[in-house]
């Protein structure tokens, strides 16, 4: 420390090291500890402000936020000062000519917009001072920005009206290769996009959104029969369009990931498709989707190089003979009835459809080695199907039924995750050394039978991650009892080397294990 101390009073210490090696160092800093570096000297200046405008996010205010600006009416004076300064900022990107060295270093972007989802015309400016803020201007004018990119790659947007002149301006972004749209109208369609990634996200099962379905034009302009190579497709309520017009684009050579939701009677439709995709390698069906199997026997040369699926079992018989799948994700939360809430998808659940679901993954051409199965009522005997069915099993994901199996019967009056909390309070604090003893079964109860030898593991078993089902984050705070119980475990399959459960981590490094919170569960 004393070397490089003086190495830092020395007059040219930011030549110490190669620059690749100061912007690795420094970006384990905030951005305000990045704005003091850059200040330092001219060399930190450069190495920082690559940093600083690597990625943008930008958030557009509607009608209620800016009248909200200039006719306070609660005092936030936090918030005005936020959106001031957001305002600000767009104007210095629209006006400043030295805003295009900046504009030049954006590799991503993310646009949203907060307010209520009324986008700020002309007419609505010229009553909020216009001659002060001649900055105020529709939500298009962030879009004017984005061609003068050339290094943007990566473009987000939520809650955005995508009409005319947003796409004008998205097709002139000369380096695009990802477009992520969550919660988009999409209304119009320019000329065809070279994208690698896009994904379209709107949840909007209940009230569908007040625009008309994709047209043909925006299925071509965002979907590049030549270029693209990533998915996602989850659009509630015209995912079925989507897919029809897919079926008839063409055939998309290089598309290897795909993440889907498929409506009902749309199954065939879906294999449709995948028989226009014969690089395809990974295969995801959504939760929302509805279980169902095509009307149509599947060729076997659709989809021949999968090697990952995450879905329903109800498809296991379908897509894994003669292809060679090793990543398996089990769906068991099966919604059979079309008509079902999507809160309450359940539909029959017990050991047995486990185990055929097991032994169906076993018909791949390559042995299974990551597993993952939601939900998970754990038992002595599902886990042991696992054990017999797949031994060679190298990684295991179980997201954990906290909530009676379906087939013991719930009062479907009391709201279940008010049901989970109540049960998890008092659930906690008692011993796990009996099973019977638990009409749940909670994480720290799992552990605890692995590590006195009552369920079982794969021998060969490297990872094992434990979640909570539909629990956004999974906190296990007990570290003094996973410490003793974590070295039990470690003893019995020694090429285990990570347990993680939700927020809490342990990985062994010889043979010593350490411990960490997560900040964020890893999915």
């Amino acid at each position: 420390m004393g070397q490089l101390f003086g190495t830092f009073q020395g007059p040219n210490y930011a030549q110490s090291l190669p620059p690749e090696l100061w912007q690795h160092c420094l970006s384990f800093l905030a951005v305000e500890d990045l704005l003091a570096v850059s200040s330092t000297c001219l060399s930190f200046h450069f190495i920082c402000k690559r940093m600083l405008f690597r990625h943008i996010t930008t958030t557009i205010p509607y009608k209620r936020t800016v009248r909200h600006i200039f006719q306070p009416r609660y005092g936030d004076v936090a918030r005005i000062g936020r959106a001031r300064r957001l305002l600000h900022r767009i104007h210095a990107l629209q006006s400043d000519n030295d805003a295009q060295e900046v504009l030049g270093l954006v590799e991503t972007w993310s646009i949203r917009t907060f307010g209520s989802p009324a986008p700020l015309e002309a007419a609505d400016i010229m009553q909020y001072a216009i001659d002060c803020l001649p900055f105020v201007q529709s939500s298009t004018s962030i879009f004017l920005i984005l061609p003068s990119c050339i290094n943007l790659r990566m473009l987000s947007i939520s809650d955005i009206y995508m009409g005319e002149e947003q796409w004008s301006a998205l097709v002139k972004i000369p380096q695009l290769e990802c477009l992520n749209m969550e919660r988009c109208n999409l209304t119009y369609g320019g000329e065809v996009m070279k994208l690698k990634v896009v994904s379209i996200i709107h949840e909007a099962h209940h009230d569908p959104p007040l625009v008309l379905p994709p047209t043909t034009q925006l299925i071509s302009s965002l979907f590049n029969l030549r270029h693209l190579e990533r998915l996602t497709l989850l659009d509630l309520t015209f995912s079925n369009s989507f897919l029809i017009g897919l079926a008839q684009v063409g055939q998309f050579e290089n598309l290897k990931h795909l993440s889907v939701v498929v409506p009902e009677t749309h199954m065939d439709t879906m294999f449709t498709f995948l028989s226009r995709t014969p690089s395809i390698t990974s295969l995801t069906i959504s939760n929302f989707s509805t279980m169902a199997e095509p009307s149509m026997p599947v060729s076997q040369f659709v989809v021949p190089n999968l090697v990952a699926y995450d879905g329903f079992p109800t498809l296991l018989p379908i897509l894994l003979p003669g292809r060679p799948i090793s990543t398996v994700r089990l769906r068991m939360n099966h919604r059979t009835d079309p008509q079902a809430s999507l809160g309450d998808p359940f539909g029959v659940y017990d050991n047995n459809v486990i185990c055929k679901a097991l032994n169906d993954c076993s018909t791949s051409t390559r042995v299974v080695h990551d597993l993952m199965l939601s939900p998970f009522h754990p038992t002595p005997d599902s886990m042991q199907d696992i054990v017999r069915i797949h031994p060679d099993l190298r990684h295991l994901r179980l997201d954990i039924l906290r909530t009676p199996n379906i087939n013991m019967g719930v009062d479907v009056d009391e709201p279940m995750s008010r049901i989970m909390d109540m049960l998890a309070d008092t659930m906690e604090a008692q011993s796990s050394d009996n099973i019977s003893n638990h009409p749940l079964f909670l994480i720290s109860g799992f552990l605890n039978w692995i590590a006195n030898g009552h369920l079982p593991l794969p021998t060969k078993l490297e990872t094992l991650h434990l979640h909570y089902y539909q629990k956004s984050e999974t906190v296990c705070g007990n570290t003094a009892k996973q410490r003793l119980l974590v070295p039990k475990i470690s003893a019995a399959y020694p090429a285990l080397h990570e347990i993680e459960m939700g927020t809490t981590r342990w990985w062994r490094e010889g043979d010593r294990w350490s411990h960490e919170v997560l900040t964020r569960t890893q999915l």
